[in-house]
């Protein structure tokens, strides 16, 4: 065997063994996608949804309701943020208060 015929059967073997890397590489990269996909579809399916997990909302709504029934001037918004405006009932509707809105409506569910 020459030197030249090594040589070129050393850079056939490192390319055959590159790309057996890298096809590895792409297969568990596929796999792992899949498979966080499935996760995460199956949770969305069976209704639980990560991003509208109840924890989260129940402790800032919980947090809104002590602090609105202690002063009894903020109130809470759909998604759990108080409104510290400062002013009470019934400086809002007597006008002084500017051009804000009324207050949302709020049900308690237990």
């Amino acid at each position: 065997m020459t030197p030249q015929e090594i040589a070129r059967d050393h850079a056939n073997r490192k390319r055959e063994r590159i790309h057996r890397i890298r096809v590895r590489v792409a297969t568990f990269t596929v796999t792992l996608f899949i498979a966080v996909f499935a996760v995460i579809y199956v949770q969305m399916v069976q209704g639980h949804d990560p991003a509208l997990s109840k924890s989260t909302t129940t402790s800032a709504s919980s947090s809104a309701a002590s602090d609105s029934s202690s002063t009894g001037s903020s109130s809470t918004d759909s998604f759990g943020f108080s409104d510290d405006s400062g002013s009470s009932s019934s400086d809002q509707s007597s006008g002084s208060s500017g051009n804000s809105s009324p207050a949302p409506v709020q049900s308690s569910q237990s």
